[in-house]
């Protein structure tokens, strides 16, 4: 009965090289979760400037992304051509939404000059007032404002991301024009009324942005 006691007893008995390994995954663990923490920041907002321009002045951009295809460039003007109107009706995409107490629609003017095969539908647009607080269209999670066409006439958008390898780039349905070389959009993004805005971002890829300053 002793012997078999013992025998039990060691059998059940923790590697002890096991246990000296546990500290070090731990800190492998963590050191790898550190890692990831600051690069998944990074991804997932607006943090490399890649473009700017004074008000009233071109931004020339070439950026690369990547499609279903490979990498790729994606290239293109801008210019900030100045604030629109202010209304209290906001339209979403066909909707009338009632905009609380102190907030406005506010028009953006923008210009444009692409050629048709670039890919411009689906950018995000946030304008930034004096006090650093964000107001932004375009992003998958905005609850208003336009997903597809605020950088690109609705009529003629031109091509859509090539997501699926089936998918040609640049290319439109054959019932559509092709998207002109220089266009301009009004899009509209509910602000409170008496902000004072000093910059719009335009981006169409984390964590990359064009910046346009706003005349004060």
């Amino acid at each position: 009965m002793t012997a078999t006691t013992t025998r039990s007893t060691r059998q059940r008995r923790p590697s002890r090289w096991w246990v000296a390994a546990v500290p070090v995954s731990i800190v492998a663990m963590l050191a790898a979760s550190g890692y990831r923490v600051p690069v998944f920041w990074y991804q997932s907002g607006l943090h490399h400037e890649i473009a700017s321009a004074d008000a009233g002045t071109w931004a020339n951009v070439s950026e690369r992304y990547a499609d279903a295809h490979g990498d790729t460039t994606r290239t293109y003007s801008v210019r900030f051509a100045g604030l629109g109107g202010a209304d209290t009706a906001y339209e979403s995409r066909g909707t009338d939404v009632a905009l609380p107490d102190g907030m406005v629609a506010q028009q953006v003017q923008l210009d444009f000059r692409a050629a048709p095969d670039q890919a411009l539908k689906d950018c995000v647009l946030t304008l930034i007032d004096d006090q650093d607080r964000q107001f932004r269209i375009g992003h998958l999670f905005d609850e208003i404002g336009p997903r597809q066409f605020s950088c690109v006439p609705e009529q003629t958008p031109g091509p859509s991301l090539a997501v699926l390898t089936s998918y040609v780039r640049g290319a439109i349905p054959m019932e559509e024009q092709p998207r002109p070389v220089e266009w301009s959009t009004s899009p509209t993004i509910a602000v409170p009324k008496n902000a004072r805005f000093v910059a719009l971002r335009i981006s169409f890829e984390n964590p990359d942005y064009v910046t346009l300053k706003l005349a004060r």
